[in-house]
């Protein structure tokens, strides 16, 4: 089962991804701002994808996104954003999708699954 992480400030959407990305069959463990994923990639073992909110509180994700993408460049990052002019900053960061808030259900897995191909045929 691949682990995914999700870094939300607003409670609501936090709880639908992992909702969302739990019915697809990830193991998802949500934190509710970029501190907290910080944390929790310091503490454990990485996760195999990530969903990104890009304005938190505390650390934003794009800051999330630098962090872990110079952790290991392999671990697909999804932001999610409703600031359109960040795209070209997210990609630059190490996203390799970037999606605009309010996403549903579907562009959101399907976003993950296409990040995570490349990654399945390389393990």
């Amino acid at each position: 089962m691949r682990r995914i992480l999700v870094a939300e400030d607003d409670s609501a959407l936090r709880l639908l991804y992992g909702i969302w990305l739990g019915s697809h069959g990830y193991d998802v463990t949500a934190v509710a701002d970029g501190r907290a994923a910080i944390a929790m990639l310091e503490r454990g073992p990485l996760p195999d994808a990530a969903v990104l909110d890009v304005d938190m509180p505390f650390v934003d994700g794009l800051s999330v996104c630098r962090y872990l993408h110079a952790r290991d460049a392999a671990v697909p990052i999804v932001l999610v954003t409703g600031i359109e002019e960040v795209r070209a900053e997210a990609l630059a960061a190490g996203a390799v999708q970037v999606l605009a808030k309010p996403c549903d259900h579907h562009v959101l897995a399907g976003a993950l699954s296409s990040a995570l191909r490349p990654a399945l045929r390389a393990s």
